[in-house]
């Protein structure tokens, strides 16, 4: 996530209507009564900033309906108030999707120019998630696209990159080529942003104990890069390795892709890869975590599978459903000791 500013923190039933309206399958609505217009703003805000903004709005428009019935006629002026903000929601919603349908169309021009190249290549993380995980792909926002390359592809990768009018961020290039992530932007407004990767573990430091490459992605699917149990590899790693479980959509995501892990056979693979990669614990507590946020028992039952042992049971012990939901506020600084230290597990486990 770039450029949220921490948003005011919500009450007890904004946080209970905003982890409901999270899960893209929609559920009875809560018995929670609307909040107050000023709540909703920051409702609205926090979903933005969570990454759950589509599904949050599908469901505050559920609960606004059912208040005005309720209501009757007149309507209210709070209820007034509700259905503007979630207007204004909407607006922002229309823009967000022009953007997204945006980056699909160069991210296909990369891809279509890779395979005419012999380069293989993997759509993986959101914009993957949003095509394979979510009954409408609306539901899931992103602000780029993001392949996976075999390591041995990724200079030819950068030269078509380069041939198709992209460039590097200024940062990309002073990191080195030893970091296996390149940004590129499209000129001339650069609002369209594609990373290659060439093992979807970045940093050179925590490459000592842990790697993920395109053929690991291709095991964990049994071949398939599209398979669900692949997406439950990578939404579990990239949501515990890259951000330490700091949204609610890297919760949804590994929940919406341990819902289609078909059973024995890829729960096996999934183990195998993960331990063979070192990112165990990584797979397994975002699974508990994801599990115990949306008290889907699916993610539960797969991270004992995964690991059995009471180990597995830290990262839920540091990173709480509450610290997930609050850690986009402006209280957020009081749960960062415990990411800290849930980052350090991850590379000692």
């Amino acid at each position: 996530m770039k450029g949220k500013t921490p948003h005011s923190p919500l009450n007890r039933d904004c946080e209970r209507l905003l982890v409901h309206f999270a899960d893209p399958i929609r559920r009875p609505l809560p018995d929670i009564p609307l909040p107050e217009p000023e709540q909703i703003k920051r409702l609205v805000a926090a979903a933005d900033n969570h990454g759950v903004l589509p599904s949050l709005v599908r469901g505050l428009s559920d609960l606004i309906e059912r208040e005005a019935e309720r209501a009757g006629e007149p309507e209210p002026p709070a209820l007034k108030a509700a259905r503007s903000e979630l207007e204004a929601a909407r607006l922002q919603l229309a823009y967000q999707t022009g953007f997204q349908i945006k980056t699909l169309y160069h991210t296909r021009r990369v891809m279509a120019a890779f395979s005419a190249q012999g380069v293989i290549g993997a759509l993986v993380k959101g914009a993957a998630f949003a095509q394979r995980l979510y009954s409408e792909p609306s539901l899931r926002t992103f602000t780029d696209a993001d392949i996976l390359v075999p390591v041995e592809h990724r200079f030819e990768a950068a030269e078509i990159m380069r041939s198709l009018g992209f460039i590097l961020s200024e940062f990309e290039d002073r990191k080195g080529k030893d970091y296996h992530e390149q940004k590129w932007l499209l000129p001339p407004r650069h609002d369209v942003m594609i990373e290659v990767h060439s093992n979807l573990v970045h940093s050179p430091k925590l490459r000592g104990t842990m790697s993920i490459r395109y053929e690991d992605v291709c095991a964990a699917g049994g071949g398939d890069c599209n398979d669900a149990t692949a997406l439950l590899f990578v939404a579990a790693t990239h949501g515990a390795i890259g951000h330490q479980l700091d949204r609610l959509q890297h919760l949804v995501d590994v929940m919406q892709a341990a819902r289609g892990v078909a059973g024995p056979i890829d729960e096996d693979r999934l183990a195998r890869v993960s331990e063979r990669c070192g990112v165990t614990l990584a797979v397994a507590g975002a699974l508990e975590l994801a599990g115990k946020t949306f008290r889907e028992p699916r993610c539960i039952n797969l991270a004992r599978k995964l690991m059995p042992s009471p180990f597995a049971r830290l990262p839920g012990q540091l990173l709480s459903p509450g610290l997930v939901v609050r850690s986009q506020s402006q209280a957020r600084g009081r749960g960062s000791w415990r990411r800290k230290l849930f980052r350090q597990a991850l590379k000692i486990a």
